[in-house]
């Protein structure tokens, strides 16, 4: 014999307590605790008891109804029968006076039915509502009715009216007829346990956690035990009330934590519900992990605001284009030289798009390994599978050709660039012989371009930048710098930066922690840039043929710095410290 069934009874009047006890006898199934109560009284028990790990509560009419209300396990009612109405007749047969059946419909409509087969000609009024019967039993005593044929609820109002009431009692068959239905109830909720059960713990072993909602925010199933699940039901009823659809899958950030989320819509009884299944992505958000790394909207946010690039002049040009650059999910390539802006100018994107609720997501093809390169193109939970992030491929030049072709393939094969925003960058400061990649992309993809200026060609943005950094400065630095001296500035804007806004920023940052006056002094500009003159050599004295001519290497250095300042021959000059005119005839002399 398995576990017996504890069920709570609750008898509107005595007799039916005794009878509910012995019927129970019969069934080894049960285990059954009956008290006496009807109406309010009734409940009280109820409440009183129900938290005694019974697995049921049975009981009769008007009370059974109202524990309904309240009870927090399933309440199955003792029915009356034709054949309980049947007896209570019979019993009054054998007095000459006439009666009345009065009660709610599970009594008349039985009695009717009776009374129809039987051929039986009888009174039966039906009420409603307690309320009713106060009326309708005084209208029978003045019509001379003197008894009633009735229910538990009927028959104390009677009494106080001065009538006599019979209670149509339950009998065997109706009491049997409950426990019967209450065990095969028992057994189907502990099947239906025992397969949740079994359920929950095969979903546990697949590694993520399920969570099933009505759009409505009602969790009807959970499988996740984390700390923080008041944190995650409430995102997640934040996706189910959303007014636009849920992606099938995507990262979501809860809590600083990045999750893959797959989300389904179902239905329950008729009602639309969610299928969430979450698995905690093993990268961080907003650590790097061998060249991939999450961010959330506000990171880079701050990112950006505190960014060199943000200061200029350029950036506040590049905003109009770039709202109209977000009106699609087109690709997009930015070029440049290295340290001209680039990250800046993707973040820049991502800030001003209708997807900043979702991850940026950036790849560092400089960095990553091979580990990583198998992740992002054959893993399951690589960002390229996922739905409405951001994605920065940056310095695509890294990679080699085959690599290069298995990304564009991913990218095209899967339609990730259409699921997803893809941003890319190529640097253009390339070692020589090696080929420029961009082109590939750009063609292959329809990409977008962005072209990002190298810093000589942005000369009148220094001094204003570079005054609005210096607050960026103070407070990484503890410092109080209020500025350069006039010729301090000369001389930032005369240098070429041949690593552009990436190498002004490391010296601006030299220049504050070597200054101890308010002002930036020129000799400590003069000797930041000679140094920095001496690790950026424009022609490298191994590779320099010495044995020609004069005028002949003086052309080829004249070339490599006029290449260095992007064609600029005005810059060239004031780097080279020659008149342009001079620098002109230089390189009209190679060419007659």
């Amino acid at each position: 014999m398995g576990k017996k069934y504890r069920i709570l009874g609750i008898a509107p009047y005595h007799n039916l307590r005794n009878a509910m006890i012995m019927a129970a006898e019969k069934y080894e199934e049960i285990e059954i605790t009956v008290y006496t109560g009807n109406l309010e009284d009734g409940v009280q028990l109820a409440v009183q008891h129900m938290g005694q790990d019974f697995d049921l509560i049975l009981s009769r009419g008007g009370t059974a109804e109202m524990i309904q209300k309240v009870a927090s396990v399933p309440v199955v009612e003792i029915p009356i029968s034709i054949n309980d109405i049947l007896r209570g007749i019979l019993l009054l047969e054998s007095r000459a006076e006439p009666y009345t059946i009065v009660g709610y419909p599970n009594i008349t409509q039985p009695a009717h039915i009776l009374c129809e087969m039987m051929n039986y000609k009888m009174n039966i009024l039906t009420i409603h509502h307690p309320d009713e019967l106060d009326e309708v039993l005084k209208g029978l005593k003045r019509e001379g009715n003197k008894v009633i044929l009735c229910d538990v609820i009927t028959e104390m109002v009677a009494r106080e009216a001065g009538l006599e009431p019979i209670l149509i009692l339950s009998g065997p068959e109706g009491i049997e007829s409950a426990m019967e239905y209450a065990i095969n109830l028992c057994n189907t909720i502990q099947e239906t346990k025992a397969r949740s059960r079994l359920f929950t713990e095969a979903l546990q072993m697949q590694g993520m956690r399920t969570i099933i909602m009505k759009r409505d925010g009602t969790v009807l199933f959970s499988t996740y035990d984390k700390e923080n699940i008041a944190s995650v039901i409430g995102y997640l009823r934040d996706l189910a009330e959303a007014p636009q659809p849920i992606v099938a899958k995507a990262f979501h950030m809860i809590d600083h934590g990045l999750y893959s989320i797959l989300a389904e819509e179902t239905d329950f009884l008729g009602e639309a519900c969610y299928i969430f299944c979450l698995e905690q992505n093993p990268f961080p958000v907003g650590g790097s992990k061998h060249g991939i790394r999450f961010w959330s909207y506000t990171e880079i946010s701050v990112m950006y605001s505190s960014s060199f690039y943000s200061l200029t002049a350029s950036a506040r040009l590049m905003e109009e284009k770039i709202k109209m650059i977000n009106q699609n999910m087109v690709p997009v390539m930015i070029l440049g030289e290295r340290g001209s802006g680039k990250n800046e100018m993707a973040a820049k994107l991502y800030l001003e798009s209708s997807m900043q609720k979702y991850p940026y997501v950036t790849i560092d093809c400089q960095v990553i390994n091979d580990r990583t390169w198998n992740y992002m193109v054959s893993n399951y939970n690589s960002p390229f599978n996922d739905q409405n992030n951001t994605i920065f491929i940056s310095n695509i030049q890294a990679l080699s050709r085959s690599q290069q072709n298995q990304l564009m393939s991913l990218l095209v094969d899967t339609n990730a660039h259409k699921r997803n925003r893809i941003l890319f960058s190529c640097s253009q400061t390339l070692d020589a012989g090696v080929e420029d990649p961009s082109k590939n992309f750009i063609d292959y993809l329809t990409c977008t371009t962005i072209y990002m200026p190298p810093l000589r060609e942005l000369a009148d943005d220094i001094p204003n930048a570079s005054s609005l950094y210096l607050n960026t400065l103070n407070v990484e630095l503890s410092r109080q710098i209020v500025g350069f001296t006039p010729e301090a500035m000369i001389l930032l804007k005369a240098y070429s930066w041949p690593d552009n806004i990436l190498q002004l920023k490391r010296v601006l940052t030299e220049l504050v922690i070597l200054t101890s006056t308010a002002y930036i002094q020129y000799d400590t500009v003069y000797q930041a840039i000679e140094k920095e003159k001496r690790q950026y050599v424009p022609v490298s004295s191994a590779a320099f043929d010495y044995d020609r001519p004069l005028n002949e290497m003086t052309r080829e250095i004249i070339k490599v710095v006029l290449s260095q300042c992007g064609g600029n021959q005005t810059l060239a000059a004031r780097r080279l410290g020659i008149g342009r005119t001079t620098l002109w005839r230089y390189l009209n002399e190679g060419n007659q």
